[in-house]
């Protein structure tokens, strides 16, 4: 099972071949302005006097594949000044002068950046798979009305596009919206596969405090002992209090000792990693501890106190300490 970070790269790598010609080509330009340093600091000349917001483009990395919508963003923001840059014997020169390549740019920067913040809204150490399928569903959602809109020839849910199109005297073509719907259809279709629906009867996990219907339909789902565990909870009114100050998992830990068999079934479900953000942030600090200026082989310690919620007093750590001289 994939968590849910990686089961959305892995959702959102497909895409029509027109899209991924212009994903390619994009990568190529910027990969030969930022590939060479002499490239880069002439470029970087070039947006100065220019009076550009940027100075340089960013680097495109296929492991962290969403962050191409920060790449594309960039490089649209800066077209002008790649036109001037690129000479007419380059291979992509035409790309950057051809109007349908820049819209499908521009689309192809606003879809990623909406992937990018889907991507970090599934990231946190609170994030439960109900977290998780509501986020995906939301963003399903979103994917079927933005095809409407496209039907309308409404792009307002695409800012860069919509700007783009604003300033433009041409007309997007009809095979390119259809392209980006074609798109949208498929990021829509996979994101389902890759995130199922959830069982229905789980939802008392993530509100106890339902009404009598709710509990009949449960029931039959859980133990004698267990739904009357859960009548507890619901006339309880202290917990309701509990359960708005608490995040969900911290909810059903504070109660197992008064309900131990409802929480631990609904443990079972809430304790399975959903998403690997942890992990993938023990990584960032062992990357920023392991340089060459400090390349010592043991860092269970900086580690330790680089993952932990305390803040370390360094004051009285630094009153503590005792200068040592050696002596001759």
């Amino acid at each position: 099972m994939h968590c849910c970070i990686h089961r959305e790269q892995l959702a959102v790598k497909k895409m029509p071949h027109c899209l991924k010609t212009v994903l390619d080509e994009a990568v190529k330009i910027v990969n030969m302005i930022k590939g060479k340093s002499l490239n880069t600091r002439i470029f970087k000349v070039l947006c100065d006097e220019m009076g550009s917001e940027h100075t340089k483009l960013l680097f495109h990395t296929e492991v962290r594949w969403l962050s191409r919508g920060k790449v594309l963003t960039r490089l649209f923001e800066l077209r002008d000044e790649v036109k001037l840059f690129m000479h007419q014997t380059d291979e992509l020169y035409d790309r950057m002068h051809d109007f349908q390549w820049l819209a499908t740019l521009s689309y192809l920067a606003d879809i990623f950046s909406f992937l990018n913040s889907l991507n970090l809204a599934l990231q946190g150490e609170t994030v439960t798979i109900f977290t998780v399928q509501d986020k995906i569903k939301a963003a399903r959602i979103k994917m079927d009305l933005w095809c409407t809109c496209l039907d309308r020839l409404e792009f307002d849910n695409f800012p860069t596009l919509a700007d783009f199109l604003l300033t433009a005297d041409e007309v997007l073509g009809n095979d390119t919206i259809a392209a980006f719907k074609e798109h949208l259809c498929g990021l829509h279709t996979h994101l389902g596969r890759y995130f199922p629906e959830l069982d229905v009867d789980l939802e008392w996990i993530r509100n106890p405090f339902g009404d009598k219907p709710q509990i009949e339909l449960v029931s039959s789902k859980l133990s004698a002992r267990e739904t009357d565990s859960l009548v507890d909870i619901v006339s309880d009114g202290s917990l309701k209090m509990a359960f708005r100050e608490k995040s969900l998992t911290d909810f059903w830990i504070y109660i197992q000792p008064e309900h131990p068999e409802l929480a631990q079934s609904a443990l079972k479900i809430l304790m399975p990693f959903s998403t690997t953000y942890k992990c993938e942030v023990a990584f960032s600090a062992l990357v920023s501890l392991k340089t060459k200026q400090r390349n010592q082989v043991n860092v269970a310690p900086s580690m330790r106190l680089r993952l932990s919620s305390l803040e370390p007093d360094i004051q009285s750590v630094m009153q503590n300490m005792h200068q040592h001289h050696s002596s001759h």
